[in-house]
């Protein structure tokens, strides 16, 4: 049987970045990833617009992954708006001392840049395509099984495999679990104004809709609302949906036309207060999936990635208690505030109360009214909640 410091179940983008991570700083690292690699559609990647955050950006910078330069369009520029009431929060990342907010990167094109960086990274091995059978644990280890037989065991057992985490489950982390209602529709669009570098966040009545910056002149759109309307929505005609898109948000970018392939993913929510158990950690979505309102699950588990990283790489027992302790405290405030702050967004600005309308609403003026409050807001959306790992900061000159 062979023995590895680490065992990480899920090699999408939270697995394979803590791999990466984790062989980088000397750890004999496995990556079980149960969907076959292709040529140009890697596992648990796909053409959704990923929204990376200024933290994520330095994560993936320091790792080496940004080394094959995918295409990524910055945002330097945020304009957030509610439809059928006041409030207008415009933000511009110069006036925060920032050059920009973070970037939009297709998560295909993270993907190949993940896996380039997997390859190049010592230490690491990867099973593909594996899938965990079963595990048992002890004080002194983790006893994996998997599906093709294989044996495998480790100091520490990682699930990033996902929302719906098999980790998670057969180590008993409780975890509760709420349902939108609602699914993101996404696609792609050609805009006649479009702005390179600026992301539009629209609440509507329905739900949330986001505009971002790609390359070619178009913009990726993050359209969320009931799921039943979500459905009749994938089957409109190409011009419909452009209409439609057009009254929802506006002229600001003058009008929409060609959109791409549409894509639909149910939205719910997954909170786990304690994400561990005896030798096992889950991370990313395996541990908390949050509304896409404001972007922040992506970024949030690459969070994870880096505490995590760094935690086990000053550690002698990478599945200590001690060790599974510290990364609790370091991952406790930042993992609570911003499930938090997803859900009462996701909420507030979707409810068709008056009250709720008129809070939301004032909500927004007086972010844009004082600037202290607004800086609060930017730094914590570009990850900069303490405490802020070694992964996350500029790298050095």
């Amino acid at each position: 049987m062979k023995h590895f410091d680490v065992v990480i179940v899920g090699g999408g983008l939270a697995g394979s970045a803590l791999a990466i991570a984790l062989g980088r700083a000397g750890r004999s690292v496995a990556l079980i990833e149960a969907t076959p690699r292709q040529t140009g559609a890697p596992p648990g990647f796909d053409d959704r617009t990923l929204v990376v955050n200024a933290a994520s950006l330095n994560i993936l910078g320091n790792l080496g992954i940004l080394d094959s330069r995918p295409t990524a369009c910055d945002i330097r520029r945020i304009e957030i708006t509610r439809a059928g009431a006041p409030g207008h929060l415009t933000l511009e990342a110069g006036d925060y001392g920032y050059k920009r907010f973070g970037a939009v990167i297709v998560a295909r094109e993270l993907g190949a840049a993940m896996l380039e960086a997997l390859e190049r990274t010592e230490g690491v091995e990867t099973y593909c395509p594996a899938s965990l059978a079963g595990f048992r644990t002890s004080d002194k280890a983790v006893q994996l099984q998997l599906e093709d037989g294989r044996e495998l065991s480790a100091d520490l057992l990682v699930g990033a495999d996902g929302t719906n985490s098999m980790v998670r489950e057969l180590a008993g982390i409780s975890s509760q679990h709420h349902d939108y209602g609602q699914s993101a529709m996404i696609f792609n669009v050609l805009a006649e104004k479009r702005r390179p570098d600026s992301a539009f966040e629209r609440f509507t009545a329905e739900g949330p809709l986001a505009l971002l910056p790609q390359p070619a002149g178009r913009v990726g759109v993050v359209w969320i609302d009931d799921s039943h309307r979500i459905d009749s929505a994938l089957a409109l005609e190409d011009d419909e949906l452009a209409w439609q898109l057009q009254q929802r948000f506006g002229s600001t970018l003058g009008r929409f036309q060609r959109p791409g392939q549409r894509a639909c993913y149910p939205l719910a929510l997954l909170r786990t207060e304690r994400p561990v158990a005896r030798r096992t950690v889950v991370i990313g979505n395996a541990a908390n999936t949050v509304h896409p309102v404001s972007a922040q699950g992506f970024n949030l588990g690459l969070r994870d990635v880096a505490a995590l990283a760094e935690i086990v790489a000053g550690t002698d027992d990478p599945g200590a208690s001690e060790t599974l302790a510290a990364y609790l405290d370091a991952r406790r405030h930042d993992q609570q505030s911003t499930v938090s702050y997803t859900d009462t967004l996701a909420r507030a600005f979707t409810n068709p109360s008056l009250a709720a309308r008129l809070g939301s609403s004032l909500g927004l003026v007086a972010h844009a009214a004082w600037p202290s409050l607004n800086g609060r807001l930017v730094r914590s959306a570009m990850g900069f909640r303490e405490p802020v790992s070694s992964l996350a900061r500029e790298p050095s000159a």
